[in-house]
């Protein structure tokens, strides 16, 4: 109707020229950057403002919550002694108390105020000091977590804290019916009746509604709910990896793998699982499946073999690069972001385990496809793959596309020593070369996964609900309490709990959630493991379903679209069933897991 109007009047459309090709898209996108560029720099000032400044209620060395005084008995000796224990601090929580005389810290023996004072003043923020203390003749081991005040003060911990502390009926009752929601809400998107993200983000406007109606969870407190830090990493290593298929990289890389791997079944496994890999160590975990899955396809499809057990192997592997660094994966990133955590940390922690276990997948899967049958070697030989065509365009946006993504993997490596915010790096990145790459943007604009954005810009506003009525906070302590204090037995709960959680929920929800429950835990080990843990969890869980990891659902997808318009004839059904995927995948979860207890047993007796 009105593009036949505006043909019929021309002045009219000459009057209006700059609306008539306003793409919403576009206005959406140069809205969100701009946005997250001033989040980058002023997001924290802007919190800070909303709510007040830090709280002060206790203050001690490191702001640890407790005193610590110097005790010097008749024989001369000096020992440190803790004195007042402050309430609701993260000494109290971690079980320090009056009386306890301090022997060491961090594996060191301190011997005076001033050498304890350096100690635990040059902890960063948010980590874990591991104190040494004699108690009635018995010595222990507590962690204490420095004092975060981004994170202990925030208003939605408070919320909960408050919350549990003196509960109305009304708070109550809202706890009990956010609960109830968050539950028809998962089974929803587990059924996958409605598009998930419509789904969470009517669920997101319900949960806000309720919040002001029982006073527990306003507009505010859902606005800083939202990890904007994890959007825009999320954003920028988008756009890089857009890029770089746009330019022809992953096309180039796969008519080199099919080359190499011939007829041999073997060669086939093991060349597309580790490229499926590497490609997610830095790009896009969905990005690569839609890459590398129709690549096995076409594959299939010339050598007639069944590609699904491949396609598995692929989705897995594609979740092992991802746990593997900082940028591979929503987990990931949402914990370095939120946590602080940086790009070397999870290449020395996260990638030596991640490879053993791809050994471990590998091997797993010679097994389960050993019974596969080629063709003969002549007609297998007839299989020709095409080389891909580059155009000096294309070459030139994949020369910047390369140079771009290894500047920002460098400045990643060395942000924490220059103080740079890994968000704001890989943000900049993606619109560097969203500028400058040469590539279409409206091409760019329209790949931009505006729903995944979305889906978990609504399911942080449902977890911030759930964590301002109190019941993560109650999980936490559950967690807490069935561990007995020990650290270890506490990482491992976390990391098998998140694991079956995830196989149902995905990947992204599950750790949306955990990360508050891990930050109401009232004992932490050292050197970021209980994060580890999670990440591992999260990893092995997603996994063993094919809901686990969003490249579950598309990988099945893609199967059904392509057996469809080639004619090809799977047994069972020309998709990725619940079942077909679970008969591989459940078994690998808990190889994973098995393993992955026993590095993080390792760490936290080690470390």
């Amino acid at each position: 109707m009105i593009s036949v109007s505006l043909k019929s009047r021309p002045a009219v459309a000459a009057s209006v020229g700059p609306f008539q090709k306003l793409d919403l898209k576009a206005v959406l996108f140069v809205g969100l950057i701009c946005f997250l560029i001033f989040w980058s720099f002023g997001g924290k000032a802007l919190e800070r403002k909303a709510y007040g400044p830090p709280s002060t209620d206790y203050q001690g060395p490191g702001d640890l919550g407790a005193e610590i005084v110097v005790w010097q008995p008749v024989n001369g000796a000096t020992a440190l002694i803790v004195g007042h224990v402050f309430p609701d601090s993260p000494a109290q929580r971690a079980g320090l108390k009056p009386g306890d005389q301090i022997v060491g810290i961090d594996g060191r023996l301190v011997s005076s105020m001033d050498m304890a004072m350096h100690i635990i003043s040059a902890k960063r923020s948010g980590n874990s000091l591991k104190v040494t203390i004699n108690r009635n003749g018995r010595k222990k081991v507590i962690y204490v977590r420095s004092r975060n005040p981004l994170t202990e003060n925030q208003s939605l911990r408070k919320k909960a804290l408050q919350n549990q502390d003196s509960l109305l009926p009304s708070q109550l009752v809202g706890a009990i019916v956010f609960l109830k929601l968050t539950i028809v809400m998962f089974l929803l998107t587990y059924k996958n009746m409605v598009n998930r993200t419509l789904i969470v983000l009517l669920f997101a406007a319900a949960f806000v509604f309720l919040g002001l109606f029982f006073t527990i969870y306003s507009p505010l407190d859902a606005f800083f709910a939202i990890k904007f830090n994890t959007i825009s990493l999320l954003l920028g290593m988008g756009i890089i990896s857009i890029v770089l298929g746009e330019a022809g990289f992953f096309d180039y890389v796969a008519y080199w793998v099919c080359r190499f791997a011939g007829k041999s079944m073997v060669k086939i496994l093991i060349l597309f699982c580790l490229v499926t890999y590497a490609f997610s160590l830095l790009v896009n975990n969905l990005g690569t499946i839609l890459v590398v899955v129709p690549m096995t396809l076409k594959l299939a499809a010339i050598m007639e073999f069944d590609p699904r057990p491949l396609i598995i192997g692929e989705i897995i592997s594609s979740n092992l690069g991802g746990a593997s660094t900082m940028v591979g994966d929503f987990p990931n990133m949402l914990i370095s972001s939120e946590a602080g955590i940086g790009f070397n940390e999870f290449l020395i922690y996260m990638m030596p385990i991640c490879l053993i276990l791809l050994a471990i997948l590998l091997v797993y899967l010679r097994l389960r496809i050993a019974n596969f049958t080629l063709p003969d070697k002549e007609q297998a030989m007839r299989a020709q793959v095409q080389s891909p065509e580059f155009a000096r365009k294309r070459r030139k946006a994949l020369r910047r596309a390369v140079f771009v993504l290894c500047h920002v993997i460098f400045l990643l490596v060395i942000s924490r020593r220059i103080s740079l915010n890994p968000s704001a790096v890989a943000l900049f990145g993606g619109l560097s070369l969203f500028l400058f790459s040469g590539i279409d943007r409206s091409t760019l604009i329209s790949r931009v996964g505006f729903n995944d954005i979305l889906f978990f810009i609504g399911l942080f506003v449902v977890v911030g609900g759930l964590e301002a009525s109190g019941l993560l906070q109650y999980i936490s302590d559950g967690i807490t309490f069935l561990s007995g204090g020990k650290t270890w037995l506490l990482c491992l709960i976390l990391m098998w709990s998140a694991a079956l959680l995830t196989a149902f929920l995905n990947a992204g929800p599950t750790t949306a959630m955990f990360f508050p429950v891990v930050l109401g835990c009232n004992v932490m080990p050292p050197h970021h493991i209980i994060w580890w843990a999670l990440s591992l969890g999260v990893l092995a869980g997603s996994c063993a379903t094919v809901f686990g990891a969003t490249a579950g659902p598309v990988s099945a997808t893609l199967v059904e679209k392509f057996s469809s318009s080639h004619s090809m004839n799977l047994s069972g059904g020309n998709t990725i069933t619940y079942a077909q995927f679970a008969r591989i995948g459940v078994p690998v979860m808990f190889l994973f897991l098995s393993v992955s207890s026993v590095y993080i047993t390792f760490l936290c007796f080690h470390l």
